[in-house]
């Protein structure tokens, strides 16, 4: 079979290579191919083969899709910050999350022209609101335009699935959803990259299946008032009134109302058995709505029901149980060497619609199988098993042009 050839723009091989700080001697070392073929690369005379191109995207620090640019970018644009970091810890972005951030931005440049060629229309919620918006009519505009209602997340048996009927209904509305966990939840739980054509959303999977669904419906929040940022939730006053902290409070009061009805949540607070403790009386609310301790004791924050340092005192207690939960299950994976598959990995990490649409492009003739590679950041080999996993009946190798 042939070698199959990276179709990469020399001028941006060459940005990469100088904006990673290696001289040509040394990214040839690490990328382990003679000095010459790495200059070749750069000049145009010489086409990598995918795989070089993906091990240099590794040393480089940057996304595969991005060497098929037309020229060197201006470097991602810096995300606004609305993360709430210790002071003792610097906001510059962890090398994971630096590269997180290119990658999403490429593929919401490469999927925005690719979608437009296509046709689409601009989709109506983004930007609808602002932050000065009733928080309820927000939250009820999501709940319409992805056509979830309450009892339909009360009617799912686990958090889990709560959070896959969220993200697929949301992927359904046009927003292109991402869920990896490579990156510390305390630097960043959640991003959303706003745009009326292709809005991407990312949800880190280091936490509970219940925080990742809040997270969701939070960056949810940012695309319908068009904020585009990181967020980790951290530290976020009720009575924020100004700046970065009030339009993440406005999201989480979004969030929460979009999980939980004013008027159900009244009514089981209500009729709750005032004799157990606090936590279990905030567990069985949680569980009902299939949502987060957190989230609870947030809106019973916010009615001021309990005081901050109970709030505080209740998110460390919950935070603490879920790492104890996370270990447990950890060791269980590692006993039983289970845990997801490479393909169920990278279809989250790319999103199933996002896969969805380079492939389904792939199988039309209208993406090359290089630029499906290269987008959705696999080999062409694992292409017939990711369209099975995505749940698509074509295989893109049979249907996509080289």
């Amino acid at each position: 079979m042939a070698r199959i050839k990276a179709l990469v723009t020399p001028s941006v091989m060459k940005w990469a290579r100088e904006r990673a700080r290696f001289d040509v001697e040394t990214a040839a070392s690490k990328i382990g191919r003679p000095l010459e073929e790495i200059s070749a690369w750069e000049d145009g005379s010489l086409q990598p083969s995918m795989a070089q191109a993906r091990k240099a995207s590794e040393v480089y620090k940057r996304s595969l899709s991005i060497f098929y640019l037309p020229e060197p970018p201006e470097d991602f644009a810096t995300l606004r910050d609305f993360r709430t970091l210790p002071e003792t810890v610097g906001h510059e972005y962890s090398p994971e999350l630096a590269l997180l951030v290119r990658r999403l931005q490429v593929r919401q440049q490469w999927l925005r022209e690719f979608l437009l060629t296509e046709g689409h229309d601009p989709l109506e919620f983004a930007g609808s609101a602002s932050e000065i918006s009733p928080a309820d009519q927000v939250a009820k505009s999501i709940r319409s335009t992805l056509g979830i209602a309450i009892n339909d997340q009360v009617a799912c048996n686990t958090s889990r699935d709560a959070l896959n009927l969220w993200v697929e209904r949301a992927e359904a509305s046009g927003v292109y959803v991402c869920r990896e966990g490579k990156i510390d939840s305390t630097e960043a739980r959640g991003a959303a990259l706003t745009d009326d054509i292709a809005p991407f959303v990312y949800v880190n999977s280091n936490d509970s299946y219940s925080a990742r669904l809040f997270t969701l419906v939070h960056e949810l929040a940012h695309l319908w008032i068009n904020k585009p940022g990181l967020s980790n939730l951290e530290g976020i006053k009720r009575q924020a009134k100004v700046g970065d902290a009030a339009i993440e409070a406005f999201c989480n009061r979004v969030a929460a109302q979009s999980l939980m009805s004013e008027k159900q949540f009244s009514s089981l607070w209500d009729s709750r058995d005032a004799s157990y403790p606090l936590p279990k009386q905030i567990d069985i609310i949680a569980d009902y709505f299939n949502v987060s301790g957190e989230v609870v004791a947030r809106r019973l924050l916010d009615r001021r029901i309990i005081r901050t340092v109970d709030y505080e005192q209740l998110r460390t207690f919950f935070h603490k149980r879920w790492l104890k939960h996370k270990d447990e299950e950890k060791k269980k994976q590692k006993e039983s060497k289970g845990g997801p598959s490479f393909y169920v990995q990278r279809l989250h990490s790319n999103g199933r619609s996002l896969t969805q649409t380079v492939l389904g492009a792939c199988n039309a003739g209208s993406v090359s199988l290089r630029d499906a590679c290269a987008v959705l950041n696999v080999k062409v080999g694992h292409l017939p098993k990711l369209a099975e996993v995505a749940g698509m009946k074509q295989s893109p190798v049979a249907g996509g042009s080289p």
